[in-house]
């Protein structure tokens, strides 16, 4: 019976084992990312919301819902850690200074290192802790030693998205953990991401790292932490930024990447798992560097054209261009932009002095105007004198035309 027994539960064992393993909505998988890639479209992406954000123009390349207030996650830390750097640039607070763990960082739910209470770290290693391991303890620790309490760290996040023009957003942590009350939409995520990674570059120090101690190897609370934004594993060029998750909001993820001369921010929320996150942030990324690009225009200090002068030496004064613009548009677009010269007048009077503003190039796309830059005269144009003009009018009268 004993036997029997045994090979019951050796072969109940064996069954379990040859049953498929349901991976963990957490997990990461490379070749599972790329499936899901290959399969993506602007039209039927899974994310809730979305945005493609090209940096350095602000301008959006793709939205889906961008306007929708949802629940943030962790994406909460971006604003907070937008403060910290923004008070390491005041002075007010250095990477040098030690914060202290007060008994409300010390086990808040969710990510942490699981910070002791009293225990102490330069505020260099506490941004790692957020950025790598997205550690809420650390969070709380660092809004506490730049704002006095959470409560007033919060307030001034809450400031600062009404000075960036961020007015569907309101935060009641620092961390994201709350839902209730506690939201953004994507298009106010991508300004304070854009703010973030262009006034402090430094971030890219702290969100490209993929792994790092925290507390010493022999520390019995030593941390092994791995950043758990896989894009930066899977992406080419990828830079950051932030991922989160909770239950309401799904798995989100800021993407940032450079390649050449674009820099591209791309969020995804309300994800079903970590894989599509991370496949919907490189698609919609691979889709901004794939069909977009920067074309100058290239009438600079060019002969754009002449004018008629009345009562000049000659007829007409030939007038040039003076600017580059530079804009950023599909490449299918670029043949498709007209220019037109637009003088203020048509005609002057002479005297007329050379480089004196009298119209304008005007780019545009579609009807849309793109740009425009200042026509200025090429040369003087003295007023011709009395016997001239007599003579001309002499001959207008007769309706022959003159030349010199």
């Amino acid at each position: 019976m004993k036997k029997r027994t045994v090979s019951i539960f050796v072969l109940i064992s064996l069954l379990l084992l040859m049953l498929p393993v349901q991976a963990s909505k957490d997990s990461y998988s490379k070749h599972e990312v790329s499936a899901i890639y290959s399969k993506a479209s602007l039209n039927d992406l899974q994310a809730t919301s979305a945005i493609l954000l090209e940096v350095n123009t602000g301008k959006i390349l793709y939205s889906k819902e961008e306007n929708k207030q949802i629940p943030i996650a962790s994406l909460t830390k971006i604003m907070s850690v937008y403060l910290v750097m923004q008070a390491i640039a005041n002075k007010e607070i250095s990477y040098d200074t030690v914060v202290k763990a007060s008994a409300k960082a010390h086990g808040v739910e969710g990510s942490s290192v699981y910070l002791n209470l009293g225990e102490e770290f330069t505020l260099e290693e506490m941004l790692y802790a957020i950025e790598v391991r997205s550690a809420n303890d650390a969070t709380v620790a660092v809004a506490e030693a730049v704002a006095g309490s959470q409560g007033d760290f919060v307030n001034r996040m809450n400031q600062k998205a009404v000075e960036l023009g961020m007015m569907d957003t309101y935060y009641r942590d620092c961390t994201g953990l709350t839902d209730v009350g506690h939201y953004s939409t994507v298009k106010d995520l991508s300004v304070i991401c854009r703010a973030l990674v262009t006034e402090y570059p430094d971030i890219f120090r702290f969100s490209t790292t993929l792994e790092r101690d925290f507390r010493d190897k022999d520390h019995r609370d030593y941390q092994y932490m791995v950043n758990r934004n896989n894009l930066l594993n899977y992406y080419d060029g990828a830079t950051g930024l932030k991922t989160g998750f909770t239950t309401a909001a799904g798995y989100c993820l800021v993407g940032t990447a450079e390649k050449g001369e674009l820099s591209l921010i791309a969020i995804v929320t309300g994800e079903p798992d970590n894989n599509h996150r991370v496949a919907e942030t490189a698609f919609l990324l691979d889709y901004g560097f794939a069909n977009f690009m920067f074309t100058d225009t290239r009438d600079d200090m060019q002969t754009v054209g002449s004018i008629e002068v009345r009562k000049g030496i000659e007829k007409t004064v030939e007038t040039y261009a003076k600017g580059t613009l530079r804009f950023l548009l599909k490449k299918t677009e670029i043949p498709e932009i007209s220019k037109e010269i637009v003088y203020n007048a048509a005609t002057l009077e002479a005297p007329v002095e050379k480089d004196t503003e009298i119209g304008k190039v005007v780019y545009s796309l579609n009807g849309e105007v793109l740009g425009e830059i200042p026509v200025y005269t090429a040369e003087d144009m003295e007023k011709a004198g009395f016997w001239t003009l007599l003579w001309r009018s002499i001959l207008s009268w007769f309706g022959v035309d003159w030349e010199k």
